[in-house]
């Protein structure tokens, strides 16, 4: 009999535990908290603020923070754990900030979302609290270590003495926005090494980074020791005005115990914890630095300057100055000079009505000449000219600021003359010009004994004859299309780079693709950057050159939920590219991956 309540067999009972196994796996398929190690501070108090991420996969999405204009910013380290269990990936991220209150008062560090494919996941909020006087230390208490660094007893102060210290400086404490600081960093080393010490870098928060090669050697007598001195030069270019910190590095060390003259009997002299304290690895760090960026003057600013800081060259050349209508004139202005090369914008053009202008990249190099960043950074366009006439090309003009003269200053080239002749693209037949080649044709004799034809034969019965009837219409048909696509190419611009977003997608993918394999990663996330930026600026017909990150927070034409994650990804790439610190090869390819199923997603949308 069938009753309407029935009770459940062990069989069934199985298959509803499975059900809910898998249910409550996918809802916990991506988590994330948020905690601080206080939520009493006072003003200039620090606060260590760490997420953790838990998810499915070997890639987890960035987080995204909500507003936090109550305080400074910076990042202090990140670590990824990756663990396979029974053939299934599992990831866990950690994330550390420090968090600087600007101003007294209760405030709220709100949800912090992740999002992937298989949903979203967010924090509590949580409250602090900052008041007007820094929390005095407790008495007796021990100084937790510097926030983004592991706790170790053997962590030695920025100090000078002993067999080994680190020390670091700067040129410059007020720097312009965009001015190259310059970083020395110095290893001081009384005794030998058994290995070679491991450094590591700090994430620079606010800068971008240029190395400035090569490495000096010298001995130096510091407090009457003789030490090796090995020093590295950075160039730092502040990205914005107000206080910024310069995180210590770290140096791992070894030390050796046959660095000094070796005494057979000293055996017997040494205390046993020393003994076993030799060989133990030591980290060495220094002070911070703190500099204030000073913001660019705006008294005599010009109303083009576009953020170049310097001191620049220009040069502007075509490779052609007459052409046929509809005929590429290749225009290059090329940028030379000292300063941050690879973050000039590009030059603007002047309003060309008689042309159509296509974006032909970019290419750049970089020197280090006397420890100043210097190079050359070419901007190429195209264009076309649309009628036949003589036009004019108006002068090229940017402006800069350069901070040795604390003022700003124009350069510019001359205007070019261009000569366009021809009619462009007109009907022969109905097809394009220069369809039809211009070669001489032969006629071959004309053939007057064709053999006759079987009156008994029906032609129209052949299905061969048909279709040799409707060939020539699919071929009008085939030429129809083909015209009114070419002729939208060249009419709208839009439709243009819509077309060839994708071309130039795969050929900026394939230079990336390069550059990763030769370990260039900060050229890799520039490329990748530009790559997907300007997929996203094609697709919208939108000008790549004023498009920013902030711009595709708030476009509309964009879904909420693609959105979101297109705007985590162009911040991962700019944050590995301007703080190439800890940038790991795993952390490129898993990038590289997510901008193809990116890409991919937003073509069936855009």
């Amino acid at each position: 009999m069938c009753g309407g309540n029935q009770p459940m067999t062990g069989k069934n009972l199985f298959i509803a535990a499975v059900f809910i196994a898998v249910l409550a796996g996918a809802a916990q398929a991506l988590t994330i908290t948020a905690s601080v190690d206080k939520q009493d501070v006072g003003l200039g108090d620090q606060i260590a603020l760490k997420v953790n991420v838990v998810g499915k996969g070997g890639t987890l999405p960035e987080p995204t923070l909500p507003d936090l204009s109550a305080f400074e910013i910076y990042s202090s380290g990140r670590s990824q754990n990756i663990q396979i269990m029974n053939g299934a990936f599992s990831s866990n991220l950690d994330i550390s900030y420090i968090l600087v209150p600007k101003k007294a008062g209760d405030f709220i560090i709100g949800p912090i979302i992740i999002r992937d494919k298989t949903g979203m996941a967010s924090t509590e909020p949580i409250k602090i609290h900052v008041s007007n006087q820094s929390s005095p230390s407790k008495p007796g208490g021990k100084v937790s270590p510097q926030a983004g660094q592991p706790p170790s007893a053997n962590r030695q102060p920025a100090q000078k003495g002993g067999d080994f210290f680190i020390d670091q400086f700067v040129d410059k404490t007020s720097p312009y926005l965009g001015e190259q600081v310059t970083l020395s960093f110095r290893f001081y080393q009384a005794v030998n090494l058994w290995d070679q010490p491991t450094l590591e870098w700090p994430k620079y928060a606010g800068f971008t980074v240029e190395d400035l090669p090569p490495n000096g050697r010298y001995y130096q007598v510091v407090n009457g020791r003789q030490y090796l001195v090995t020093e590295i030069k950075r160039a730092l270019f502040p990205l914005s005005s107000g206080k910024l910190i310069i995180d210590t590095p770290q140096l791992t060390i070894k030390p050796d115990d046959f660095g000094t003259a070796f005494d057979p009997f000293s055996f017997f002299d040494r205390n046993t914890q020393d003994m076993f304290r030799r060989g133990q690895p030591k980290i060495l760090t220094a002070n911070p630095i703190t500099i204030n960026v000073k913001p660019l003057p705006e008294q005599g600013k010009p109303a083009d300057f576009t953020g170049a800081v310097g001191k620049f060259n220009m040069q502007v050349e075509t490779d052609k100055d007459s052409v046929g209508v509809d005929e590429p004139i290749t225009l290059k202005v090329t940028l030379s000079g000292t300063g941050n090369i690879r973050s000039l914008p590009p030059v603007k053009l002047p309003d060309l009505p008689d042309f159509r202008i296509y974006d032909s990249g970019n290419t750049e190099s970089v020197s280090n000449t006397n420890q100043v960043v210097s190079g050359t950074k070419t901007f190429e366009q195209a264009i076309i000219p649309k009628t036949s006439g003589v036009f004019t090309i108006p002068a090229i003009s940017l402006s800069y600021f350069d901070p040795t003269s604390t003022s700003y200053k124009t350069i510019g080239t001359g205007a070019r003359r261009i000569v366009a002749t021809g009619q462009g693209l007109v009907d022969v037949g109905g097809a394009p010009k220069n369809i039809i080649g211009a070669g001489k044709q032969s006629l071959g004799y004309i053939i007057t004994d064709f053999p006759k034809n079987d009156p008994k034969r029906d032609l129209s019965s052949s299905g061969l004859f048909w279709f040799l009837q409707i060939l020539p219409l699919f071929g009008i048909i085939a030429a129809i299309f083909y015209r009114s696509h070419t002729q939208k190419l060249l009419a709208d611009l839009g439709y243009a780079r819509r077309v060839g977003a994708g071309k130039r997608l795969r050929s900026i993918f394939k230079t990336a693709a390069a550059l990763k394999a030769q370990g260039e990663l900060v050229g890799f996330y520039g490329a990748l950057y530009d790559a997907v930026l300007g997929f996203v600026a094609d697709r919208l017909n939108l000008e790549k050159s004023g498009l920013t990150i902030e711009d595709v927070k708030t476009h509309e034409k964009i879904p909420g939920d693609i959105r979101n994650e297109l705007t985590a990804f162009l911040e991962s790439c700019q944050n590995a590219r301007f703080a190439p610190g800890g940038v790991t090869k795993n952390h490129a390819d898993d990038l590289l991956e997510n901008a193809g199923d990116l890409v991919g997603r937003l073509e069936k949308i855009l």
